[in-house]
């Protein structure tokens, strides 16, 4: 969690924040954000199943998979692209119970 927190993810420490409320609330939305990137990652490893490397680790984490899935799908909606309703819908269903 603390990489992706930082240089791998979200670039908690490029946000130059001293305000400990304003740090607080931040924290909580990266928080929720991170949760919900790992549960897209369990969703895309469902679907596609990545082969593991030599040493036996997958080649991403499943936080990365969810990180690039939710951004293609909001990079799809923000063009406008026909697929981009169809790709986001099972991104939102991993709140779903």
């Amino acid at each position: 969690m603390h990489q992706a927190m930082k240089s791998r993810g979200f670039h908690l420490e490029d946000t130059n924040v001293t305000d400990l409320r304003r740090i607080s609330t931040l924290f909580g939305v990266l928080t929720l954000a991170f949760m919900w990137c790992c549960l897209i990652g369990e969703f895309e490893e469902q679907r596609e199943p990545q082969k593991p490397l030599k040493h036996g680790y997958p080649p991403k984490s499943l936080f990365r998979r969810g990180l690039d899935a939710l951004k293609k799908a909001i990079e799809n909606l923000a063009w406008g692209e026909s697929s981009a309703k169809t790709s986001f819908r099972p991104l939102l269903a991993t709140f779903v119970p």
